[in-house]
């Protein structure tokens, strides 16, 4: 089966500060289920919240090496707040095994099939 990496985008204008306590872990409750049901049908290949706080942006730098700024920027509409890799048959497939994901509350999740350069997959 074909990999495919799922980007979950949220939309950081969005008022969160309605939320309770409780409603945070009925929240993150449907996403482990999403994750379990994708996992129990042997789709899972990796799932992970990524950290609110810490990101970085690299960028070539004039004259070569790196420079390393701070990310993501005040101004950014969307942040990615997490990915999976899951098996899918196809691309549509992949798409609808996205249907009912909770994260399209907040933002979008990204679909891109992952290529491994000619290489057997790992």
């Amino acid at each position: 089966m074909t990999k495919f990496m799922l980007i979950l985008r949220a939309d950081v204008t969005q008022d969160y500060s309605q939320f309770t306590p409780q409603d945070f872990q009925q929240i993150l409750a449907e996403y482990e289920a999403w994750g379990g049901k994708m996992a129990s049908e042997g789709r899972m290949m990796l799932g992970r919240k990524l950290t609110d706080q810490g990101g970085k942006v690299v960028q070539p730098k004039a004259g070569g090496g790196v420079e390393v700024k701070d990310g993501p920027y005040v101004e950014t509409k969307e942040v990615v707040g997490g990915v999976y890799v899951i098996e899918a048959d196809s691309y549509d497939h992949a798409v609808k095994l996205c249907e009912n994901h909770p994260n399209f509350r907040f933002g979008s999740i990204e679909v891109r099939e992952v290529d491994f350069m000619g290489g057997p997959e790992e």
